[in-house]
């Protein structure tokens, strides 16, 4: 019997296989200026997250990479200019995120198996994509991790006319029995990519999402882009992004243009073994789980479902299926490739 499509196929989509959508990303980051090593490691990662269900954290992002002003500055190597035994501060010398955060990570695991713990903090780089991405090749090293990213101002502060704030996300994760758990979450109503994609479209999003350029609401994703998106939550959202800000300024968000609001990235990632046998708490970490997913369910609810469990489910669906992507944005991709 065939397996169902996780996504249907109509006349504005094209589907891709992974491989061609691998090819495809690589060729535009390639025509973009990007050296191979660094196009391969970009490409990875949006490919990644279209598997998990992130249309527009996906091959869309490209284009909007192709936009950005940071592509056309001069790019140095990506260093460490502060280090201890338990923390070192990168400097990403304005290489994409996906590919400075990704080296944080590689020093996160080296110093974390060290010492047992690891403070991370990376400057200097811009667009990261999913903070999921990076935890979970950190937990599945064996780590425990918690990662905040600050951004460049793309949410309104509550009760303000005027975008301050970065989207802002957190992401905790943890080792599992079989796959990591992993909770991954923006502090805005709606991302970055997906306003960007729709803005893109020509598109609007259902509600309003946030204001136009003379603080007015809108829904319309073009206005946004002038305008700002609202953080998720009320003043709970407000709160945790400014937190997030905050701890931007730590990594370092200030060294790259002089503004407080700006990128910046940090991780704190250490072994389990530091408080408990990892075995125990892989085994405390499944019953938990188990259990939530045993609870009696509201009526009309099929299943309880755990945060990343999606994900990874769809992930290894599509890895046969493919991936389904905007006409338009292939097209687009492939002139640049």
């Amino acid at each position: 019997m065939t397996e169902e499509l996780l996504d249907s196929d109509c006349e504005d989509t094209i589907r891709l296989s992974v491989s061609e959508a691998q090819a495809l990303g690589e060729g535009a980051l390639r025509n973009l200026g990007l050296p191979s090593d660094e196009a391969a490691i970009v490409a990875t990662h949006l490919v990644d997250a279209s598997m998990w269900g992130y249309e527009f954290a996906g091959l869309p992002r490209i284009l909007v990479i192709a936009e950005r002003p940071e592509l056309r500055r001069p790019r140095t190597p990506i260093s460490i200019v502060r280090e201890t035994p338990v923390s070192a501060l990168l400097d990403g010398g304005n290489h994409l995120g996906y590919v400075a955060v990704a080296r944080g990570v590689d020093v996160a695991i080296e110093k974390a198996r060290k010492t047992g713990v690891a403070v991370i903090g990376v400057r200097n780089c811009w667009f990261t994509g999913r903070g999921a991405y990076y935890l979970e090749i950190l937990a599945r090293a064996g780590l425990a991790a918690i990662y905040t990213a600050s951004s460049t101002p793309t949410v309104v502060p509550l009760g303000a006319s005027r975008k301050a704030l970065g989207t802002n996300p957190l992401a905790i994760g943890v080792p599992g029995k079989v796959n990591p758990f992993i909770f991954d979450m923006g502090t805005s109503l709606v991302m970055t990519g997906e306003v960007m994609m729709k803005a893109f479209l020509g598109e609007a999003f259902p509600e309003v999402v946030g204001i136009n350029r003379d603080g007015l609401p809108t829904r319309v994703a073009s206005e946004l882009v002038d305008g700002g998106v609202f953080p998720f939550g009320g003043h709970k959202g407000y709160g945790l992004s400014l937190a997030i800000q905050a701890l931007g300024l730590l990594a370092g968000a200030r060294m790259r243009n002089g503004d407080v609001s700006d990128f910046a990235h940090l991780f704190i990632a250490f072994d389990p073994e530091l408080l408990m046998p990892a075995e125990q708490f892989t085994s405390e970490l499944e019953e938990l789980l188990t259990g939530i997913k045993a609870l009696p369910k509201q009526p009309g609810v099929s299943e309880i479902r755990i945060p990343s469990e999606r994900g990874f489910r769809e992930r290894e669906i599509r890895r046969t299926q493919g991936i389904v992507v905007k006409k338009p944005v292939v097209e687009r991709l492939r002139q640049m490739a």
